[in-house]
């Protein structure tokens, strides 16, 4: 078993009390965290943006992007490991 420190307890233990009343059973912190981390990776663009400290690009951006050449004249060493390492 893992302990993870939570820099702010009392939200994870209002969402617990806010889960009781509605469902009228108490949920677990591991029921709970583990619920998080489903939702989150259905939901990585939501979570890319809470933790981005870049501007978003927009729609006009990226098509502006995908629009650029795609020729870049490169040849390959000739596996990805010798491409990315050396």
């Amino acid at each position: 078993m893992h302990v993870v420190k939570l820099p702010n307890r009392e939200n994870l233990d209002q969402i617990i009390a806010k889960l009781t009343l509605r469902l009228g059973r108490k949920v677990s912190q591991q029921e709970i965290l583990n619920a998080c981390l489903k939702i989150s990776s259905n939901h990585l663009d939501e979570l890319e943006q809470y933790f981005s400290n870049r501007p978003q690009l927009t729609k006009k951006q990226v098509e502006e992007i995908l629009k650029l050449p795609e020729n870049f004249d490169y040849i390959s060493k000739g596996s990805i490991d010798e491409d990315l390492y050396g």
